[in-house]
């Protein structure tokens, strides 16, 4: 039996990359919200705990498919969950100005500081509002305002072979996007977005990446639990 996965996972620490699902969490405008209920409970005399879900398929930490965007897309179960796992890049931009857009020369300003992306690199982009999460009704700060990967930033990562983007804050383009042409360009490539993303604080440049869907037939994006490992120096 090959056990180089369970060493692997001995051998480094595990990062939480998730907000916790509740209900009254921030979701972006007309979106579905989050709402649990008790279908079944001990005190009814039931003999047992089980809860009723009711939620958006971009609710929290979660995956965009390319069907989000692209008419003709794949949709969240017609995506392959291998591209998921692998070598992480976390980009910190989060002192960046508000609703700025991160430029190619940015991320090669990035890379001569902390090594060149290559093909299949997962890159997360940290803008530091994981720490501006807060439940209804104090979430308006997390609502606005953060930056984003640009459309040239983008295309620029993709021709690098990159096919998996995340990011801290509610949308991988900055709040101010008209186009969302981030979301354009790495969707109608077949790439995936990650985002609501947390703890990307905790993330050094480089780290092991992992994060699996809900295989939901027809969906445009799924809830995701993903986590980092991280070994230490």
């Amino acid at each position: 039996m090959n056990n180089d996965l369970v060493n692997l996972l001995s051998q480094h620490r595990l990062i939480e990359l998730n907000h916790l699902y509740e209900e009254q969490m921030p979701v972006w405008p007309g979106d579905g919200r989050f709402f649990m209920s008790k279908a079944e409970d001990f005190s009814t005399g039931d003999g047992n705990y089980n809860c009723q879900l009711s939620l958006g398929d971009h609710c929290g930490t979660h995956i965009d498919a390319p069907v989000h965007f692209i008419e003709q897309g794949k949709s969240i179960d017609q995506t392959d969950v291998r591209q998921l796992m692998g070598r992480g890049r976390c980009m910190d931009m989060s002192h960046l100005p508000a609703n700025s857009e991160i430029s190619q020369a940015q991320l090669e300003e990035w890379e001569s500081c902390h090594g060149e992306i290559v093909a299949h690199d997962i890159v997360l982009i940290r803008t530091g509002y994981d720490r501006k999460w807060q439940r209804r009704p104090h979430h308006a700060e997390f609502m606005e305002n953060w930056a984003g990967l640009s459309g040239e930033g983008a295309a620029y990562l993709l021709r690098k072979g990159v096919t998996v983007f995340g990011t801290d804050s509610m949308s991988l383009d900055a709040f101010t996007s008209e186009n969302y042409a981030a979301h354009q360009a790495v969707l109608g490539a077949g790439g995936m977005i990650i985002e609501s993303l947390a703890n990307l604080y905790r993330l050094p440049a480089e780290f092991t990446f992992i994060a699996l869907p809900l295989r939901i037939k027809g969906a445009s994006a799924s809830p995701v639990r993903a986590v980092a490992l991280v070994k230490d120096n």
